[in-house]
């Protein structure tokens, strides 16, 4: 009687778990299709248009840390960066963004972060916990920098990102980082 009861536990156990190598190849393909889609839907709600040849002509060495009103700031110096401090994957920080330049563009700042080997784009700014595209318009000038502008960001994995700044609807350049 009991081996009678451990065969049909077995069974139903085996039927409940079983799943066909079918089934889960659909089941992958949609996960990767819900995927493409999550991608394509960033590329269409970003605030600014992000042209692919940026994206494919990113060099991925880490951009270079440079001096400027006593501070080490990461970017392009003379155009662009922010106060260096390390980023850890889906922790929020404070960055202190710098501008540099006569002719600085007008209009809020938009981050656009892109991960080394991926197309698909993803904000890197926060506000209140939630992240968004874009934040303020910059401020005057702040460590040697000629505008400022205090900002939070996360991004969700380590990894080298590329971070496409944007002022208004101008692109500026962008500041490749390594998260831990």
């Amino acid at each position: 009687m009991r081996f009678i009861h451990y065969f049909i536990i077995a069974a139903i156990l085996f039927s409940l778990s079983a799943c066909s190598k079918e089934e889960n190849e659909q089941i992958q393909g949609y996960e990767s299709k819900k995927e493409e889609e999550k991608g394509i839907s960033r590329w269409k709600e970003a605030p600014v248009k992000v042209k692919e040849t940026i994206i494919n002509n990113i060099d991925w060495k880490v951009s270079p840390v440079f001096r400027s009103g006593g501070y080490r700031m990461r970017g392009v110096p003379n155009k662009v960066g922010f106060i260096d401090a390390p980023f850890i994957a889906n922790k929020i920080d404070k960055y202190m963004w710098h501008f540099w330049g006569e002719s600085i563009p007008k209009g809020e700042l938009t981050i656009v972060a892109v991960k080394e080997g991926s197309k698909d784009i993803a904000p890197a700014l926060m506000q209140d916990g939630i992240s968004v595209w874009t934040t303020n318009v910059p401020g005057g000038p702040n460590n040697g920098a000629d505008a400022h502008l205090p900002s939070n960001m996360r991004l969700s994995e380590p990894g080298k990102w590329a971070l496409l700044v944007y002022l208004g609807d101008a692109f500026l350049d962008y500041v490749v980082i390594e998260v831990k």
